[in-house]
């Protein structure tokens, strides 16, 4: 019985080879009898010479003789997917998944079903199991292959979506004073739950864009955007102050956004305008609306040069007091200098202003943030660093007959480890100290902070 079935099995394979040969136009094509390899060689000409009907009569008639061959089932969802029949070629790559031993295989199977996705219009899946192919990939060669492809998926479709989870271990997560005692009109103050708490901050972001081109050169982007924050109080907070809950600053935040993009015709500016409504929460009530528009420009003024301007105007609308609704407006001014061996240095100066009928919100800001980092890493190494610089100018006086003067630094250090990524995922390290000072010490904070990550390196 088996060297019968095996028999049939040759000859089903010989029926089928003469079969597709015979369509090619191949001479005597009837009285050909190949062997398996032969076949499969066959079947890479056929797909080399724009045959894929003919591929796939010599793959099934090869898989005929051995369902096990991971090769020729790798031919067999090619030419599915180059006839059109994009459903098979995404159960036939599949197959050639669950088959796949080694890492080589893993990869093309990877890349394989990536391509019958993104053939079948799930650009997103087709992103899934290039970041997948990436992660299996043998070599460097193969894995940058992965990355460009992905890069080019992405940028072919229409949607996109950015997740961000964090983890903030804070000396300050309530941005406290850094004393609860003060002084009003000569008479001291003390405020005792107006103390630094401990904790933990739990961040997760979400972004999703949809983008229609409306000319060559200009493309209209709808996208929405939530963030949410959860605290977790150190036992040594909840013992200094009772009560104190991680609730209480808990934050919620949704985001949407209409953007019209341009770009020059030499790719060397590009113009933007946007409208974009939000809406806040804290410790689970309802805090602010706001509405603002944005404009901005940036243009290549010299090799590796570029110098920007932003323009912001908005208007917030609070649940929570009405005295402090506010209207401002904001320019920001940047320079971009990129050097050779991709290293690169940033600066923004912004000015600020804030209209309101309370004291406590009305101002004037000026604000200086210098970046520098690396966009290759040293050593698994991918830093960041920023130092920032604000003066804040209250319009009238609150709290005694001065007006309120503050002037906050910081600074920041971020650490990406790329080659530690999982499907392109990366960890990322983060931390900050930022400290304000103010002519009124109720308003004197410092906190550090630790960020722990993960985000996307292609």
């Amino acid at each position: 019985m088996h060297r019968a079935h095996v028999s049939l099995r040759g000859l089903g394979l010989s029926l089928l080879c003469a079969a597709a040969l015979l369509a090619a136009g191949a001479p005597g094509a009837g009285e050909l009898r190949l062997s398996r390899e032969d076949t499969r060689a066959r079947a890479v000409e056929m797909m080399d010479a724009g045959r894929p009907d003919i591929a796939l009569m010599l793959a099934e008639g090869a898989l005929l003789a051995d369902p096990e061959d991971l090769p020729t089932l790798m031919l067999k969802a090619r030419a599915l997917r180059d006839l059109g029949r994009s459903e098979e070629a995404i159960e036939t790559s599949r197959e050639a998944w669950n088959r796949s031993d080694t890492a080589k295989e893993r990869f093309f199977a990877s890349l394989l079903m990536a391509q019958s996705r993104a053939s079948h219009g799930q650009r997103g899946l087709a992103q899934f199991w290039l970041r997948r192919a990436a992660q299996v990939a043998p070599d460097e060669r193969l894995e940058a292959l992965a990355v460009r492809d992905f890069r080019h998926v992405r940028a072919t479709t229409p949607w996109r979506v950015k997740l961000g989870f964090s983890v903030a271990p804070s000396d300050n997560v309530n941005g406290a004073p850094k004393t609860n005692t003060f002084s009003l009109g000569g008479l001291q103050f003390i405020n005792p739950a107006a103390v630094p708490l401990s904790g933990v901050r739990f961040g997760l972001k979400g972004d999703f864009r949809y983008t229609i081109p409306t000319a060559d050169r200009s493309r209209l982007h709808l996208g929405f955007g939530t963030s949410l924050e959860r605290v977790r109080l150190s036992r040594e907070a909840r013992n200094k102050v009772p009560g104190a809950r991680g609730a209480d600053y808990a934050r919620n935040a949704v985001e949407t956004r209409l953007e019209w993009e341009t770009i020059g015709v030499k790719g060397d500016w590009l113009g933007r305008a946007a409208l974009v409504l939000a809406r806040d929460w804290e410790g689970g009530a309802l805090l602010a609306d706001a509405a603002r528009v944005e404009l901005g420009y940036s243009r290549a003024v010299a090799q590796g040069l570029e110098l920007g301007v932003e323009a912001a105007f908005e208007a917030t609308k609070r649940h929570d007091q009405r005295l402090r609704d506010a209207r401002s407006q904001s320019l920001t001014l940047r320079g971009t200098k990129r050097f050779d061996g991709g290293a690169w240095l940033r600066l923004d100066l912004t000015g600020a202003g804030t209209a309101s009928d309370s004291a406590a919100v009305a101002r004037d800001a000026r604000r200086a943030v210098l970046s520098y980092g690396l966009s290759k890493p040293v050593k698994g190494v991918l830093p960041q660093i920023a130092v920032n610089w604000e003066q804040v100018e209250f319009d009238r006086p609150l709290y005694g007959p001065e007006t309120r003067s503050d002037t906050v630094r910081g600074v920041s250090v971020n650490l990406l480890m790329p080659e530690l990524d999982y499907m392109g995922f990366a960890p990322e390290i983060g931390v900050s100290f930022n400290e304000r000072r103010s002519n009124y010490s109720l308003f004197e904070s410092e906190s550090t902070d630790l960020r722990l990550g993960i985000r996307s390196v292609f």
